[in-house]
């Protein structure tokens, strides 16, 4: 069973996803959908919370703006967890390096960095970001947490970090590191997703950035690359116009 753990700020779209869910898992699921309508929502509280009342053995954390795109993905999950015992999380985007001095999972650039994630704005845009071309799943030292999914048994050791990250951001990254001393973390093409937002990198993103690297400078730079990344020379990822060429309907 798949418990899909969501921290909503509008309820319709929360409702829109929560067909989208049902529509494309594949699977038996439940859907804990938490209220995060407040400006200061304490997004690593609210995981924590819904994650030990979790009935499924996999848990999966799902921004309130991202939509499945394939059918069958917790179908595929299931599978993939259950064959090999030592993964501890699987998303969808992520990096295989992570400067010492730069908070960004993609600041290492390619082919560092790793998945995709396709973006549908209100505005009728439809394009992906393109991190990597890999049809299979590789390993990361942190992924995103638009998509997350966790192996429930991980958090009778582990919690996001709500005392550090108060509001929405680096509590993923941070929380893929700790996981990552005992488990391992991949990024798999096995679950496409379509996100309403792009990122803001506002004040409150830059000030959990820096809070990251203050409490993590004693594991940083993290990586399972075969090479360091030349700051001079960062490859940036490819950004796909996807309107017209491929489908953009939301299933549900």
């Amino acid at each position: 069973m798949i418990s899909v753990v969501t921290c909503y700020k509008s309820r319709t779209q929360q409702s829109l996803q929560e067909q989208n869910v049902a529509k494309t898992v594949g699977t038996e699921h439940e859907v804990i959908a938490i209220d995060g309508s407040a400006p200061a929502v304490n997004v690593a509280a609210a995981y924590n919370r819904a994650a030990l009342a979790a009935r499924g053995n996999l848990v999966v954390f799902i921004a309130d703006d991202c939509f499945f795109m394939n059918e069958l993905w917790g179908k595929a999950l299931i599978a993939k967890f259950s064959a090999d015992q030592g993964l501890g999380i699987a998303g969808i985007a992520g990096t295989q390096y992570l400067f010492a001095d730069r908070s960004s999972w993609t600041a290492a650039g390619r082919p560092y960095v790793k998945g995709r994630i396709l973006y549908h704005p209100e505005n009728d845009e439809f394009f992906a970001v393109v991190f990597s071309a890999d049809r299979h799943d590789t390993p990361v030292v942190v992924c995103d947490g638009c998509f997350m999914a966790v192996r429930k048994s991980l958090f009778d050791e582990y919690r996001f970090d709500e005392e550090t990250f108060l509001g929405r951001y680096f509590y993923d990254l941070d929380f893929c590191l700790k996981v990552r001393s005992s488990a391992s973390v991949i990024v798999t093409s096995e679950v496409t997703v379509s996100k309403r937002h792009q990122p803001v990198f506002d004040k409150g993103w830059r000030e959990a950035g820096e809070e990251f690297l203050r409490k993590n400078w004693a594991i940083l730079p993290a990586s399972c690359a075969d090479s360091v990344p030349d700051p001079g020379k960062i490859v940036p990822s490819a950004v796909v116009d996807l309107k017209g060429k491929a489908s953009s309907r939301i299933i549900c």
